[in-house]
């Protein structure tokens, strides 16, 4: 189960590279049999209307099975009323931001969020940047002139998102309600999280493939497309942090990986030559999330194979409301059953992959 991806969706800056058909049949080549999609409901839609336009984009299309999140770019009357309908047409995740001038909520916005949530039922998956913080260091270091790719990681570096993962925690913690960290990327983050379980709140974590096995060198390749290929929100980190993460998924801190699934074409990426904000932000990942986790987790003995299962698998599906018709093999679940050849040896290449 990959409990992050983004098929068929306009992030502001350009479509996706991969829509339902071609995101899901690469799912299944991967091994992952189930995605949950970020249906979003953008500013003036409304979310029953975006789950509409959602179940428009997949129905029909689809090789994996498909559920959906629902992402709330604004907080009014409307949307406090429409979380029930949301909940009674089986949704029971939805996502706000810290982060994105055009999606991002407000902390009063946010606590309001939940305190609907802990009424009706459901669970909140939250991007946590510092959004003002980002906009003015993104401003900072362009006017320093540094316009390329390394500029991405220098403007929203591992404070934007410790600063937002605390906050977060600390409203949760008002309302006494769980949520989920979505693509956690640091030590820094991950302690916040911990300090939360301490003081006796339930928090879950996730983290994805690219913020275990890259980190932030590969922003300063002088080939632009080799640098800009890595663009993702947050940035790619510090050694240090993917070392950090290993340790989290061993210790039972972060409880799955997914992978954020936002593709584009190196020709998309190439619109932010010159300027590192026109840089569409996303990486592929869902063909190659088994392989990369065993690869880099199980054969190197950071994580145990048993980890892995839950992370992929068994923790995403009770997280997301599947279990126990998914996320385990036993009578009466779903037969989603995928076989590794645990010797198998052979290279990730572009020709070769499904995703677009």
């Amino acid at each position: 189960i990959d409990g992050h991806t983004h098929m068929q969706c306009w992030t502001g800056m350009d479509w996706t590279a991969d829509s339902f058909e071609t995101g899901t049949r690469a799912a299944a080549c991967g091994g992952t049999t189930t995605i949950v999609d970020y249906a979003t409901a953008d500013r003036g839609v409304t979310m029953p209307d975006a789950l509409v336009e959602w179940h428009h984009r997949a129905d029909g299309t689809c090789t994996a099975n498909y559920a959906f999140h629902m992402a709330l770019a604004e907080w009014n009357e409307r949307n406090r009323a429409d979380l029930s309908a949301m909940r009674e047409a089986g949704v029971s995740s939805f996502k706000t931001y810290f982060a994105y001038d055009h999606l991002r909520l407000d902390d009063a916005e946010t606590l309001e969020v939940l305190e609907e949530l802990k009424r009706v039922g459901g669970i909140l998956c939250v991007h946590c940047e510092n959004g003002t913080l980002v906009n003015a260091l993104q401003k900072r270091v362009f006017e320093q002139g540094i316009h390329g790719p390394e500029g991405h990681a220098l403007s929203r570096p591992d404070v934007c998102e410790g600063e937002a993962v605390s906050r977060l925690l600390r409203i949760a913690e008002a309302v006494d309600i769980p949520v989920v960290i979505v693509h956690l990327t640091n030590a820094a983050a991950l302690r916040e999280v911990e300090a939360a379980r301490k003081r006796g709140q339930k928090v879950y974590a996730e983290t994805c493939p690219q913020y275990l096995v890259l980190d932030d060198s590969v922003y300063y390749n002088e080939d632009f497309s080799r640098a800009a290929r890595y663009v993702c929100a947050p940035p790619l980190r510090k050694p240090e942090d993917c070392r950090a993460l290993w340790a989290g998924l061993r210790k039972g801190d972060i409880q799955t990986i997914s992978t954020d699934h936002c593709a584009f074409t190196l020709a998309q990426k190439d619109a932010g030559r010159g300027d590192f904000t026109k840089i569409p932000g996303g990486l592929p990942g869902v063909e190659a999330r088994g392989e990369l986790v065993y690869s880099f987790g199980v054969t190197t003995r950071k994580i145990s194979l048993a980890t892995m299962c839950k992370v992929l698998s068994e923790n995403p599906a009770k997280l997301y409301g599947m279990f126990p018709r998914k996320g385990i093999i036993a009578p009466g679940a779903d037969a989603d059953i995928v076989v590794y050849d645990p010797q198998a040896d052979h290279i990730l290449r572009a020709e070769d992959m499904v995703s677009r």
